[in-house]
Order: C-alpha cells, then structure tokens, then sequence
C-alpha cells in the first residue's frame, strides 16, 4: 500500500507539473497573441457589448483609448453580431465556441470595416457563462482587392460593362430561371454604325469615346435587373429579364433616340436586333443567332453611312 501511495503521489505531482507548463504555454501564447499589432483581441458580455480590448482593435476601430472605445459602445446600441444568440449562460464552451465569421462593423469616423471573427465562450469554476473571448482580424483590403480582381474578370476595361464572359453566364442564369418561372426574357443587340470610319477620319481617340457614350446611354436605359454588354469591338448587348420582345423594342427605340440626340460630335447611330426566350430560341447560341439576324436585316435596309457617323 506505501509503494502504491507513493507511486500514486509520484504521478499526481508529474500531472500537476504537466498542468503547469500546459499553463505557462498558454499564458505566453495568449499574452504573445494580445500583443500582436495585427490581430484585435476583444471581450463582450452576452449581450455583444465589450468589456476589454487591446490596442490593435482600438486602432482599427480609429479610437484614442480603451475607456473611449468602452464608453462609445456603451452609449450605443451596437452590438457585436456573433450569430451564436444571446441568452448563453449554463452552457458548456464547446457549444458556444464561435466558428470564423465576418462581418461589417463601423469605424469612429463612420467608414465601414470588414473583419473575420472567432473565439469562444469563457466560464467561471461553476460554469457560468462570463464573456466572450474574440479574436477580430481586418479583412477590408483584402476583400475590396477581390471585389476588384472579380470585376475586373468580369468587366470590359474600356466601357467598364460587363464583358463578353460575363454576357454567357447572364444568359445561362437567365435560361435556367425561365425554365423555373416559365417567365420570358429578351436579347437586345446592338451594332455601333461607322465605327470604322470615325476611327479613320478622328483617330481612335474618339472611336473610344464613341463607344463609351453608347456604353453610357445603354447604362441609363438598363433597370437594375439588366446586363448591359459589350462583346467586342462595336459589337454590345442588353439582357432584360422578365421582358417581352416589345418591351426591348421600347427599350431599343430609346436608345437610338437618346444616341440620335447626343450633340457631341461625332454623331451616332447603332443597328438593333432583338430575340426573346423561349418564343424565338431555346439556347444560347440560337438566341444569339436569332437576334444577330435581325440586326443586319435591319442594317441592310438602312440607308449607307455617307460620311463618318453621319446618315445620308
């Protein structure tokens, strides 16, 4: 029985000393992470409000000091939105550990910040809930570089509508949400007249500009459902959901006047031809067929460009 009491002892005390140094690591590694200029550390109560935080939160929030940040939260009705609720006291830590989230927050001169959020429940030795431990990382740059990097895939960098890329999915998506709603959209595209000639005789310079003044104009005659385009070179296209094929006539008949009634020089014009889903086609290179056939039957019955942008 002594050896074993021994032996007993002997194992405690090697727990308790594995205890402390599983301890001390923490303690160094949390102390290592509140000092970390590039993390925010952060505690809240239930109900979202803080409690403490350290200076790389107080930096990105834009606030002096602590006691500012404190009493500006707690003069507000802003809460931290964790997505776990609020009523969290009794329950165990693992059933309140917050799975990385972002979220919006505003800085103190009201300019929006984007931030990724996880932590965890922290109780005390009854296990009652105390206050939340947060760990709050600044992804506002990052997000706005991928904002960019995507509109940039997806955009025409002269005009800045959609590009032709762009134009397919729109379509596709719009196929497949008629075939859902049994709703019927229509194509509109459109053929920018004497595109050539006005490069020839004012320098591309101007041929640029003559684009993006249609691209304009279609930009103000698009709903915000719509997809304007452009395909390429003079070639441009509007989607409208949910629209008949004499809508996009009304819609391509105010686009031609607006263009016709621009008075920066050099006058424009462009040529239209309209297709509706599922009436005139039922995929999307027949649809774009359909109304690129329309557009030069009309081209062919208008009369020839005597002069650069300008009709006889």
């Amino acid at each position: 029985m002594a050896v074993r009491r021994v032996l007993k002892e002997r194992k405690l005390r090697a727990e308790l000393e594995e205890a402390e140094r599983a301890l001390r690591h923490s303690q160094s590694l949390y102390r290592a992470l509140i000092e970390n200029p590039a993390y925010g550390i952060c505690r809240c109560d239930a109900e979202g409000k803080f409690l403490d935080a350290n200076q790389a939160l107080l930096t990105m929030l834009g606030y002096s000091s602590k006691e500012e940040l404190l009493a500006a939260n707690r003069a507000s009705a802003v809460v931290l939105d964790l997505g776990v609720g609020k009523s969290l006291a009794g329950r165990t830590p693992e059933s309140v550990r917050i799975e990385p989230i972002e979220v919006e927050w505003k800085r103190k001169n009201g300019t929006a910040l984007r931030v990724r959020l996880s932590g965890r429940g922290v109780f005390d030795e009854r296990g009652d809930f105390v206050s939340y431990e947060i760990i709050v990382v600044d992804v506002t740059e990052q997000r706005a570089l991928e904002d960019h990097l995507r509109r940039q895939a997806w955009s025409d960098s002269l005009t800045g509508l959609a590009n032709h890329g762009r134009l397919f999915d729109v379509l596709h998506a719009e196929i497949c949400r008629s075939k859902r709603t049994a709703r019927e959209f229509s194509l509109i595209l459109l053929d920018l007249d004497g595109l050539k000639e006005i490069n020839d005789r004012y320098g591309h310079l101007v041929g640029n500009r003559a684009l993006c003044r249609l691209a304009q104009i279609l930009g103000d005659c698009s709903r915000s459902v719509d997809t304007a385009a452009r395909q390429g070179g003079d070639e441009f296209a509007l989607v409208l959901p949910e629209s008949s094929a004499a809508a996009a006539a009304l819609v391509a008949r105010r686009v031609r006047d607006l263009l016709s009634n621009d008075a920066e020089e050099p006058s424009l014009s462009v040529s239209v031809g309209i297709a509706t889903y599922p009436k005139d086609a039922e995929t999307i290179g027949t649809l774009l067929y359909v109304a690129d056939r329309d557009l030069y039957a009309m081209k062919a019955r208008r009369p020839k460009v005597a002069q650069a942008g300008q009709v006889a």
